[in-house]
């Protein structure tokens, strides 16, 4: 994610040296953030990493957010308690095959 997103997240050369739409927007996308929190957790002992740390978790809530609402939006077929019934009736157990 890192290497794929970085020359759009300005990285590797900053963000002054990119187009404006990605000037305006790179700063906030997760490899941006992710190469901010590894660089300054090497080389400046871990100071510096918050805004990378917040910006970074709110992505991951609201990623969360989305797949929590798609999962309780889905709806799973219902097996009628008969057809579960008969089935767990119908082979006894140990029955050759």
């Amino acid at each position: 994610m890192i290497l794929l997103g970085n020359p759009s997240s300005g990285g590797a050369i900053g963000v002054p040296y990119l187009p404006a739409f990605w000037r305006d927007l790179g700063p906030y996308l997760p490899p941006r953030n992710g190469y901010i929190l590894l660089h300054h957790s090497i080389y400046f002992d871990g100071h510096g990493t918050s805004q990378a740390l917040i910006n970074l978790l709110v992505h991951l809530v609201v990623a969360a957010t989305v797949l929590i609402v798609l999962d309780l939006r889905r709806t799973e077929a219902k097996v009628p308690t008969d057809a579960t019934e008969a089935a767990a009736v119908a082979v006894p157990i140990g029955a050759p095959p």
